[in-house]
């Protein structure tokens, strides 16, 4: 090939290089704008649940630059990717907890009751669980749990379920007694509200939570999310607990929300970092790729949060050990 050929060619291929840098830095100030502005639109939603994945990207947009010595292209895409960044450190950084009893709190999404009874038993066995919050639950699983370790374990049940509509349904169950029972009325699936006295946290509130999916319009999405971040910082003083699949991620500005007045993630009090617990069920080979499933505690801090397989369900069951704060 003739040198000026070959030139023509590097020259091409260089700007083709820096343009494919410059689409990087503007992808990952995209990935930005998604972690911080409560879209509506269930696309952006969607793209949302995967900020965390534009770290990638961020870094490749730096090696570009710096490769080709674009130095302030370079400094521009460093100092975008730290911002992107800045967003995921919060989860990494985990809170010190103060000594005491534990408590451990177990939530699982049954997808419309098939996820496998026995794999709950030993679960809230082997995890020494004192708060089951059961996501999907129909009449029938119910029945089985209702005669199962479960039961033996957590034998105080606070269930809501609605027949054909095997989504809707929900279930707290505890090992200690509960009381005060309610429901976040306006929500399409059950949302259940309880009272019971933990190690430390004497008439603590404990909730099952499950918005609507934002699929469709993702209207039934804004609104459930809205409602139950308003219901809970309408609970008043005293320890709460909120567990369930809050159909959100991390990265979601409406689910941070709820985030403020004292209440945290679990996850990111205990550093637990990027736990990916959606979906399960097939796809990817059982990886789960986004984190939608959260304990939410207030009065607490979490010292562990961890994920379990759970055959049956297209989610991964969270495990959240608390100390009374």
């Amino acid at each position: 090939m003739p040198d000026d050929a070959r030139g023509v060619l590097w020259r091409g291929l260089r700007v083709a290089v820096l343009v494919a840098g410059a689409v990087m830095v503007a992808a990952t100030l995209f990935a930005i704008l998604l972690h911080y502005v409560p879209f509506t639109r269930p696309t952006l939603i969607a793209l949302t649940s995967g900020v965390p994945f534009f770290l990638g990207t961020a870094v490749v947009s730096i090696v570009i630059f710096a490769g080709l010595k674009q130095w302030i292209a370079t400094g521009v895409a460093a100092v975008v990717a730290a911002v992107l960044v800045q967003t995921q450190v919060p989860l990494f950084v985990g809170t010190d907890a103060p000594d005491g009893p534990t408590i451990t709190v177990v939530s699982v999404n049954l997808l419309k009751g098939n996820g496998d009874l026995s794999a709950v038993e030993k679960l809230v066995r082997d995890s020494g669980a004192d708060i089951l919050s059961l996501q999907e639950v129909t009449t029938e699983w119910l029945d089985k749990a209702r005669v199962s370790a479960i039961a033996q374990r957590l034998p105080f049940e606070l269930s809501e379920v609605v027949p054909f509509a095997a989504a809707s349904g929900s279930a707290l169950f505890s090992r200690t007694p509960l009381r005060g029972h309610d429901t976040i009325e306006g929500t399409a699936f059950k949302n259940l509200r309880a009272v019971t006295d933990l190690p430390g946290a004497r008439a603590a509130k404990v909730l099952t939570i499950h918005p609507a999916a934002p699929t469709g319009d993702a209207r039934d999405w804004v609104e459930d999310t809205d409602t139950i971040t308003d219901y809970l910082h309408k609970l008043g003083d005293g320890p709460v607990i909120a567990a369930g699949d809050y159909n959100a991620t991390w990265d979601q500005a409406r689910f941070r929300r709820i985030l403020r007045d004292g209440y945290s993630d679990a996850g990111e009090q205990a550093g637990s970092g990027y736990l990916p617990t959606y979906p399960t069920n097939g796809r990817l080979g059982n990886r789960p790729v986004v984190g939608i499933d959260h304990v939410i505690v207030r009065g607490f801090v979490a010292t562990s949060v961890r994920t379990h397989f759970i055959s049956g369900s297209d989610h991964r069951a969270v495990v959240a050990t608390l100390v009374a704060d």
